[in-house]
């Protein structure tokens, strides 16, 4: 079977649902999205929480690589907060022994339905994607009043894409979302969490209208670059060859990396840092100055001073689970 493309508009789950079924081997069962096998394993299903305000949860695999180009609409009636879920796992070793840390990963990007993107998705390869779509009334009606600094930036009809690092707090509220396991209410209560959550974030970052046009390449590069960074806290990063790496001018990289993720990329790093340490402290399976090591911290008292300017408390005042 030849390679696929599809274009497509963002609406309502129900909508995309039977216009990708003309375009797939596939088949819709109520709000369930089934790929035959001819194509892949694995399907997409979705909740609805409220008029306007629904809920996705994807995971599948495909045979054969799949190209997506998602189209402008005319106007920002919609918008999709897409979390990006992916394993890794952070390996060092010193004197002989070798440490070994295992992390999901959770990449967040917010986009309006205005906003043209690219995504190649390639086969064999497991894809988890879970994502909030709302429209623009919902969005009215039940976040903006009480984020009035945002009114005017998500009424305006710019193509939109913020981006925020994913805290300890937020990861969590994500693992408790299975539309298969849990009850309809426990997922709601989280989606709702969530949301308020992310705006409370954006309200903090000032934001401006004409900051967030950005090609879909350039975003593509971008989001693939954070990737790395998401995947390897313990490097130490050099804007110059990140900068190369999204094949854009070191002063293009910084504007852009700023837009979007709302930060540098040298904080954007260490808040990565400090998360996947706090995870790791959890867990309870090393020690503060394993952990530290593990982060890419030879000197233990930097990495305490770091971690306490981060969470507000030493890493060895971290409960265990």
């Amino acid at each position: 079977m030849a390679n696929k493309t599809i274009e497509y508009k963002l609406t309502t789950p129900d909508k995309f649902f039977v216009e990708i079924n003309k375009m797939l081997p596939s088949h819709i069962e109520e709000n369930e999205f089934i790929l035959n096998d001819v194509f892949g394993k694995g399907k997409i299903q979705y909740l609805k929480v409220h008029k306007g305000l629904w809920a996705q949860q994807i995971d599948y695999k495909l045979h054969e690589d799949l190209k997506l180009f998602r189209v402008a609409r005319v106007s920002n009636d919609f918008f999709l907060i897409d979390f990006y879920l992916s394993d890794t796992e952070i390996i060092r070793e010193s004197e002989g022994k070798v440490f070994k840390q295992s992390f999901e990963d959770v990449n967040m990007v917010l986009t309006s339905s205005k906003t043209e993107s690219s995504a190649l998705i390639p086969k064999h390869k497991r894809v988890k994607i879970f994502n909030i779509l709302m429209s623009r009334d919902w969005l009215l009606q039940n976040v903006l009043e009480d984020h009035e600094d945002l009114k005017e930036f998500f009424t305006s009809d710019n193509p939109i894409c913020l981006s925020e690092n994913l805290d300890f707090k937020l990861k969590a509220l994500l693992k408790q979302i299975d539309f298969n396991k849990n009850n309809k209410l426990s997922s709601i209560s989280s989606i709702l969490q969530i949301i308020d959550y992310l705006f409370v974030r954006f309200n903090k970052r000032k934001l401006i209208i004409d900051q967030t046009n950005i090609h879909p390449d350039d975003l593509s590069k971008l989001l693939k670059v954070r990737e790395a960074l998401d995947a390897n806290p313990q490097k130490d990063i050099l804007l110059k060859e990140l900068s190369v790496s999204a094949d854009m001018s070191l002063s293009k990289f910084k504007r852009l990396f700023k837009t979007v993720l709302g930060t540098t990329p040298y904080k954007y790093h260490l808040q990565v840092k400090m998360e996947k340490a706090m995870e790791t402290l959890v867990q309870g399976r090393y020690s503060v100055s394993e952990t530290g090591f593990l982060m890419g911290y030879a000197n233990l008292s930097q990495f305490s001073k770091a971690f306490k300017n981060h969470f507000g408390i030493l890493p060895s005042e971290v409960r265990v689970e």
